[in-house]
């Protein structure tokens, strides 16, 4: 498409949602990127997007992305004066090309290949406009060859490209694109775009560019095992501040060693008072102590023959320098100890407190909100009435997130009445930075949590994933908080718990990855329908054979409770047979 250029039009702020529609965000970036990114994919002579309304944000949504960006001033005056705009600038930069597309920037089901069929379908028919149809309508995206262009520079107020094709259906080919009717208007058309069903790692790759890592508090040193530094630590002193002994023995000067020494004194580790030694003299030292002044050599205890305060030294082995800790060999007074993005382990922590640190600013964790729902959940401790349940998943929630080193943790329960849960969602949206909504994410007719969720401005990114358990998964974000809503089912919301929900934590507390996986040899035959990804409750031997666990259904965690694995069987795969490799992702 090097003769080809792509006008976007994003000039305009219509939304009901609060929102200029090219800003929206679908499946984890704004609709207008989405549509850039498709157009750039087809490699064309150039891309042009106007702008007019939010231009400041759009720009800064494109700052790295390979194509022009013209303001159009008089942009609330209709279309006409946008498409002007940038076919003014698309021949002022290519004024060579032969064809130009105009398209809008709020159609999420656009692609690269709408783009492609347009120029495939101009080579073959020769027809001077190629048009996009769909709900029995002629639409945008839409070419025109160069014989057209003065007609789109003539154009005037409301005008659209539709007026110039209108005109000229006699040298018109069509391409079939339903998709386009799709717009996002209203929360239901979102939530309608969000229950198109994404892959696994889609759903994966949608939530990591929304897990910020912004949450960075100074905590004591006693109190940052497993997080990870936020800052840089340069260490204010020398340490050690002095010369010391690494064992217990005796200070000499290395030119003395041949002759017999006497014994003057001793250093043990904390003294303070300075010594200092002379020609044929020697010190009794301790591990940790001081070396006087004047030595330069420790010998060990083992290695001399010593009578009342005489020293001879029996060591054949011995060097100049030997058994002595320098001044500043554990850390250099203005030299960098550990860096940014350094993980804390009980030896970081030792090394810190040991050049003196007390504080340090960590990548905190998020307070987390846990929401259970339902009208069926029984507090434990009391008596199951018919037709309850004993609510477990906030406690199972709760020590997976103590387990991820997760210590802000609230809960709340709401019953199956849109009312309450707009209420306990609103209070959990002010005190909380994620939050998981367990249970009524289905589209049963009780099923209100993600109506709720984008009714309190929570954004959706997707509603259901392509595997089993935990097809339901909701996630969708209010500025930079995260809200997952987890199936019902305990089974269900724990898997996805350890698929999107740990990483998700990982990644805003700049951990390593919590989970690892591998590979193993199944045991047992697992047969299954192609199209999901199926993650199965398993268990792992010390020899690397895994054998899928009784119970799979999600409703059930007697399995989960002896599972050290999820054995992990791709969309495409119809099963395992025993002895074959498997993939394997290992639990916390």
């Amino acid at each position: 498409m090097n003769n080809t250029g792509i006008i976007i039009l994003a000039a305009g702020n219509s939304s009901r949602l609060g929102t200029a529609k090219q800003l929206l965000h679908y499946q984890g970036q704004t609709l207008l990127l989405h549509i850039v990114q498709e157009a750039l994919s087809c490699h064309p002579a150039a891309v042009i997007v106007v702008v007019g309304a939010e231009a400041q944000a759009i720009a800064e949504t494109l700052a790295d992305r390979d194509v022009s960006i013209c303001y159009n001033a008089d942009w609330s005056t209709g279309m006409a004066s946008s498409i002007r705009k940038g076919m003014t600038q698309l021949i002022a930069e290519n004024s060579m090309v032969t064809n130009c597309i105009v398209t809008v920037s709020d159609q999420p089901h656009l692609s690269g290949q709408n783009f492609s069929q347009l120029d495939k379908l101009q080579s073959k028919t020769g027809k001077g406009i190629v048009a996009s149809t769909y709900a029995g309508t002629i639409g945008v995206p839409v070419l025109f060859t160069h014989p057209y262009f003065e007609l789109l520079l003539s154009l005037q107020g409301d005008q659209g490209a539709k007026k110039i094709v209108g005109q000229h259906l006699d040298d018109l080919a069509t391409v079939g694109f339903e998709q386009g009717a799709i717009d996002i208007d209203t929360p239901e058309d979102m939530i309608h775009l969000s229950q198109k069903l994404v892959t696994v790692s889609e759903a994966q790759a949608i939530i990591r560019k929304y897990a910020t890592h912004d949450y960075i508090s100074c905590k004591s040193l006693t109190d940052v095992n497993g997080y990870v530094l936020a800052e840089s630590i340069v260490s204010t002193c020398d340490i050690p501040n002095f010369r010391q002994s690494s064992m217990d023995g005796y200070a000499i000067r290395y030119a003395d060693r041949m002759d017999t020494l006497e014994i003057v004194g001793e250093m043990r580790a904390g003294r303070q008072a300075r010594v200092t030694l002379t020609f044929g003299q020697a010190v009794r030292v301790f591990t940790g102590a001081p070396l006087p002044e004047g030595a330069d050599t420790v010998v060990m205890q083992e290695k001399v023959f010593r009578e009342d305060d005489k020293l001879t030294i029996k060591d054949d082995q011995l060097t100049i320098g030997m058994h002595v800790r320098q001044k500043g060999s554990e850390a250099q007074q203005g030299a960098l100890a550990l860096g940014a993005g350094h993980l804390l382990t009980p030896a970081a922590i030792g090394f810190l407190g040991g050049i003196g640190c007390q504080e340090v600013l960590v990548y905190d964790g998020p307070t987390v909100g846990i929401i259970v729902t339902g009208d069926e959940l029984q507090e434990l401790g009391k008596s199951l009435n018919f037709g309850q349940v004993y609510e477990s998943n906030s406690l199972q929630l709760r020590a997976a997130l103590q387990q991820a080193g997760i210590k802000k943790v609230q809960r709340y329960h709401a019953p199956d009445d849109p009312k309450k849960l707009e209420a306990v969602l609103t209070a959990a949206l002010q005190d909380c930075d994620l939050i998981l909504l367990v249970g009524g994410v289905s589209v049963g007719d009780y099923d209100f949590v993600v109506q709720t969720a984008v009714a309190q401005s929570v954004v959706p990114h997707f509603h259901q994933v392509k595997q089993k358990p935990g097809k339901p998964l909701f996630f969708g974000t209010k500025g930079k908080q995260l809200v997952f809503g987890l199936p019902g089912n305990p089974s269900s919301a724990l898997t996805c718990f350890y698929l999107y929900v740990l990483p998700a934590l990982d990644q805003m507390m700049q951990r390593p990855e919590s989970l690892l996986t591998k590979t193993a040899i199944t045991t047992a035959d697992y047969y299954k329908n192609t199209g999901l990804t199926h993650f199965i409750k398993a268990y792992i031997d010390d020899e690397g054979r895994v054998l899928p666990l009784q119970a799979q259904e999600s409703y059930r965690l007697q399995s989960y409770a002896h599972a050290n694995c999820l054995l992990v069987l791709q969309e495409e795969s119809p099963g395992v047979q025993a002895g074959e490799e498997v993939q394997i992702i290992l639990l916390p």
